[in-house]
């Protein structure tokens, strides 16, 4: 039996869209959603500029629009579509595979139905050629990546001693002036150190796996995308929903240096992500994060998931008062006894008190008078403050350090 057919027949797949098969030897296949985004072809053009690995590469690229989308971004649309297909030949690196897609229904239209299609489509060229540990890379349009990134990928993928079924891939913004304003640098370099004050500021909680959960910034066996059920039709969020469900399952590894190199500039594309909030910031003058001290509440939470088993209840008032004592309870003695040991406790209370579960009780608490938004240098320097790590000097800089050294 094929690896991806459980797949075709259990979760709403697209008809496959390519007739033609890959070569044999085709290793990676790098997804990327495009809409209204004439930056894909310097995102192309950086592909082809990078290193080859030892396999042949596609690239599929899925130009999108909904059915409420404007007439001026259809045809722009159309005009790059025509231009991917007019030009497939130009590129050494990799096969062009561009399509189009219009007039999607609008709830489930957006960046996750793209990336879904294109993504369902690479298991099919994968399961045609019998190579199941194919790699899906996913990557965004607005992006350049490093002159090693296909190498490195394909290190981490074929030749490392673990061998992962999935992995996410470390990033830096592009500051490049020449491309993007000041202003939206400025805005961007302060979004970048959230999204890396959060990842860190998880780990200090306890949370078993902390990961970028960044759209652009991660790469799955094509079985192991099967196994999962394939991608949300998400507007946004995807990303995030995948991983989150994945690194559940398994353990994500992760590439630690930076080849991804996602833009910085304003953009209303999707209802949140980097476009959205460099666009706040720099509206707002601040960049409000969670409060430190909420993750210390759930690190001393988290930590005495171990001696709950013996019905200890040294539990932060705070927790038990979001979930509900009644039910906080409930929860602790079902997991008790569905489980024999404590290892087994342990691990069927942290997929009820999972990173969803943390998510609810951040925004639960983000307006409390006791716990108030700070801003991210504030938070940056409390966390630097509980890893005893270094404060002098830029924070940006520091804390790209510390998330790289840290990564799983």
């Amino acid at each position: 039996m094929n690896f991806a057919e459980s797949y075709y027949k259990r979760y709403s797949v697209a008809p496959k869209i390519f007739n033609d098969n890959p070569r044999i030897d085709t290793g990676i296949i790098v997804v990327i959603p495009c809409y209204d985004d004439d930056f894909v072809f310097k995102t192309l053009q950086s592909l082809d500029s990078a290193d080859k690995p030892q396999c042949s590469v596609e690239v599929i690229v899925v130009v999108n629009s909904a059915e409420d989308t404007s007439e001026v971004i259809v045809e722009k649309n159309k005009r790059i579509y025509a231009e991917l297909s007019q030009n497939g030949g130009l590129y050494s690196n990799f096969k062009l595979l561009p399509y189009i897609i219009e007039g999607v229904q609008h709830k489930i239209a957006g960046v996750g139905n793209a990336r879904k299609i294109g993504m369902d489509e690479a298991v099919y060229r994968f399961a045609s050629i019998e190579n199941p540990r194919g790699i899906i890379v996913s990557l965004d349009s607005d992006c350049l990546v490093s002159k090693d990134y296909f190498i490195k990928i394909y290190e981490r993928f074929c030749l490392s001693k673990d061998l992962p079924n999935a992995c996410t891939l470390q990033f830096q913004h592009n500051f490049d002036e020449t491309l993007y304003s000041k202003q939206e640098i400025d805005a961007c370099r302060r979004y970048e150190m959230y999204l890396r004050y959060f990842r860190l500021a998880q780990k200090v909680a306890g949370i078993p796996q902390c990961l970028h959960t960044i759209g652009s910034c991660f790469a799955v066996t094509a079985e192991t995308y099967a196994k999962m059920g394939g991608m949300a039709r998400r507007q946004a969020g995807e990303d995030f929903y995948f991983l989150q469900k994945l690194a559940l399952q398994s353990k994500v590894s992760s590439v630690n240096e930076p080849i991804v190199f996602p833009a910085p500039s304003i953009s209303e594309r999707v209802p949140f992500g980097t476009g959205r909030s460099v666009k706040k910031i720099i509206e707002t003058g601040s960049c409000k994060v969670y409060n430190f001290g909420l993750f210390l509440l759930l690190k001393k939470f988290y930590s005495t998931i171990s001696v709950l088993y013996d019905g200890n209840t040294s539990v932060p008032n705070e927790i038990i008062d979001f979930v509900g004592e009644q039910k906080f309870f409930i929860m602790v003695d079902e997991c008790r006894k569905n489980t024999s040991d404590r290892n087994s406790f342990e691990k069927r209370m942290h997929t009820k008190f999972d990173v969803f579960f943390m998510i609810r009780f951040l925004n639960g608490f983000s307006e409390s008078s006791m716990y108030p938004p700070e801003d991210i240098e504030v938070a940056v320097m409390k966390l630097f403050d509980n890893y005893g790590y270094n404060t002098e000097g830029d924070l940006y800089r520091n804390i790209f350090s510390l998330d790289c050294a840290t990564s799983n």
